[in-house]
């Protein structure tokens, strides 16, 4: 709520609208009560009245006040059953009732029985007048200025109760968030520690897995080499058989190494072993693989003279053998796949891979980079969607950038951009 709205609230008067502004006349003195009254009868304020309540004693001025608390303004004698009389009665005002807002002024006969600098020192009162100078304009002058401080001392203590309201309301609310914080953190500290937990179970049974399959999976290579040497010299038809027994033990190979590279790299224990490095050499290696395991697949590759990257000759050796195989996996056979390299003209080193295979759709672009994703038209082709993700790791750590082209039924064009070594670590 604005504060202007607050005002338009609070501001009303506490009493009826049209009610006459009531004023407490305490005095023994029955004459004064009249004149008073008289006066009171012409005047006027914010197009109310007001109205005289008149009590002949402390004491009748004081019940009166119980029943009444919202009187904004007291005429108040000093002598009257006592001397002192109206001087006690301001105390138990504002002491005993707490009555605060209520503007006392005095009016006295006997300005030496209390005189105005002691008695305006020593109780809290809001104006001093003798009763022979208190004429109409200027009783009319300092009622006037006492409804008005009344009226806004009504509005400041509206205010603060909204104020206070309004805090404990928001105390309240930043309370419960505060618990729904908590909550959440906790939640989130037990996803935390069990994903650290799943972690390093998946690290533990991708070395397992490491540990216990590469012996046998060399074993059966070495048996296939030893059997296509064989069939070579005796039946020549076996050597497809073989040759797809040991393309299938590479693969697994290969899918154990992309695990746990993608694991060291997730959990940042891969430090890599940076150098200068062709990448031709790197490039040729990666393709005669594939061309032995398959051999019937047309590869076509163009490397010009170009500067020598800064990399990690292993990591990037997967990073092309992943993004090889893609191309391999995802066209129809007979469909050639086309590996490039050269300057990118940005002073780095561009190594394109194009396959005319299935494509992504465009709604996969974005996320075939995320781990375990794979493109929703890859349905029936083997694959653990954790290459990419992979790929993605080493050329950011290599500082280079990854992109990818594709269009459904037309192939998929993957650029990958390294820097090249810096001058001073070139040999000379």
């Amino acid at each position: 709520m604005t504060p202007a709205r607050l005002r338009l609230r609070t501001a009303r008067p506490v009493l009826p609208a049209q009610a006459p502004w009531p004023v407490l006349v305490v005095d023994d003195d029955a004459q004064v009560h009249a004149m008073t009254r008289l006066l009171l009868a012409d005047f006027t304020f914010d197009g109310r009245r007001f109205e005289a309540l008149p009590a002949h004693s402390a004491a009748e001025a004081e019940a009166l006040l119980a029943l009444r608390p919202d009187i904004p303004v007291a005429l108040l004698d000093v002598v009257m059953e006592t001397p002192d009389a109206g001087l006690k009665l301001v105390r138990r005002i504002r002491e005993e009732m707490g009555n605060r807002r209520i503007r006392i002024i005095l009016r006295t006969g006997q300005p030496g029985e209390a005189p105005e600098r002691e008695v305006v020192l020593a109780y809290d009162v809001n104006d001093y007048k003798s009763k022979t100078e208190l004429t109409a304009q200027r009783l009319f002058t300092a009622l006037v200025g006492a409804v008005r401080a009344w009226r806004d001392l009504v509005t400041i203590e509206a205010l603060n109760d909204e104020l206070a309201s309004a805090n404990a309301s928001l105390e309240r609310r930043v309370a419960k968030r505060t618990a729904e914080l908590a909550r959440a953190k906790d939640a989130a500290e037990l996803a935390l520690h069990r994903e650290t937990e799943a972690k390093g179970q998946l690290r533990q049974f991708l070395s397992m897995v490491s540990h216990e399959f590469r012996t046998p999976l060399a074993i059966i290579d070495s048996a296939a080499q030893m059997l296509s040497m064989r069939a070579s010299a005796t039946d020549s038809t076996l050597m497809p058989r073989l040759g797809t027994i040991r393309g299938a033990v590479n693969r697994l190979i290969a899918l154990i190494d992309t695990c746990l590279a993608d694991e060291q790299l997730e959990s940042g224990r891969i430090a890599l072993q940076e150098q200068e490095l062709n990448l031709a050499p790197v490039l040729r290696t990666v393709l005669d693989g594939f061309r032995t395991a398959a051999p019937g697949r047309s590869f076509v590759f163009e490397a010009p003279q170009m500067a020598p990257v800064w990399g990690d000759p292993a990591m990037l050796g997967m990073v092309f053998n992943n993004l090889i195989g893609n191309a391999v996996k995802y066209s129809p056979e007979g469909a050639p796949v086309e590996v490039g390299a050269a300057p990118d003209g940005g002073g780095g080193v561009a190594v394109s891979i194009r396959d005319h295979g299935i494509g992504i759709p465009a709604a996969d672009l974005a996320r075939v980079f995320e781990r375990f994703f794979r493109a929703s038209n890859v349905e029936g082709v083997a694959g653990s969607g954790i290459g990419l993700h992979m790929v993605r790791q080493i050329v950011d750590l290599h500082g280079g950038s990854l992109n990818i082209d594709s269009a459904v039924g037309e192939g998929t064009v993957v650029t990958v951009r390294l820097r090249t070594a810096p001058r001073r670590r070139r040999r000379t």
